[in-house]
């Protein structure tokens, strides 16, 4: 071999060498942030819905290939007497190259209402998702981004963890899918779980005049301190982190 082939092989492989390296890096960071992510946990928030108060557990946990997201919401007090409750709902999903994909989605009461239970089925091999809500069976076409009205949060988790700032998912609601844009807004500092916090706020835009904001934690986990929607000038109801295994 000459000289000049040996000085282009050995450029070619010291190349080939450096962007291996560059590629175990970014694949490892990729990696370590679902990892971290979605290793199981539970989450306990206060909720203030119009003047109603309730406590809300969120827990995910690993079933094999599968992650099944958990979130059951009970009212407290005087709202107990309503007779409404406690609202379970849960999520299956697997990981697809860095993406959540659901498979099954519901959320109702102990006793079945069709007026309020929905049931979304996710079939990524025929493209399609089929919804069961507000009495009606509705189905439509999957784009890779579609999530459902829960894993949309810790698909939104995984993003802000990537880096990702400014990004927009779909959400098969039941009846309908909307796309829901993540817009990043300011840092503020939360006093949540008897500990001040450093967060992002966030407004979803969800074309809807209920407005969606959340505040997620500058950790590396992204855990969602508050979640807040406005309607109007006021303010119709407010989630508050108050305890997780992700902050001990």
């Amino acid at each position: 071999m000459q000289l000049s082939q040996c000085r282009f092989a050995a450029a070619s492989t010291a190349v080939a060498t450096t962007l291996a390296l560059l590629l175990t890096i970014a694949c490892g960071t990729v990696n370590a942030s679902e990892s971290l992510l979605l290793k199981p946990f539970q989450s306990e928030y206060a909720v203030n819905y119009s003047g109603f108060r309730a406590a809300r557990t969120v827990s995910l946990e690993k079933d094999g290939e599968e992650y099944i997201l958990r979130s059951t919401t009970r009212l407290k007090g005087a709202a107990r007497l309503t007779g409404y409750g406690p609202i379970y709902e849960i999520s299956r999903f697997t990981l697809h190259h860095g993406v959540i994909r659901p498979s099954l989605y519901s959320i109702g009461e102990d006793k079945a209402n069709p007026k309020r239970d929905i049931r979304i089925e996710f079939d990524w091999a025929s493209g399609v998702s089929s919804g069961y809500a507000k009495g009606e069976d509705r189905s439509f076409m999957l784009e890779s981004t579609t999530q459902d009205p829960l894993s949309f949060e810790l698909m939104g988790r995984l993003m802000l963890a990537q880096g990702e700032r400014n990004f927009v998912l779909k959400v098969h609601e039941g009846h309908r899918v909307r796309s829901y844009r993540f817009i990043e807004q300011e840092v503020e500092t939360l006093n949540v779980a008897s500990r001040a916090i450093s967060a992002v706020r966030y407004f979803i835009d969800r074309n809807s005049s209920r407005e969606l904001y959340y505040w997620f934690s500058n950790n590396p986990e992204q855990i969602p301190l508050q979640i807040r929607q406005r309607h109007g000038q006021k303010t119709k109801g407010t989630v508050t982190l108050t305890g997780s295994t992700l902050l001990d």
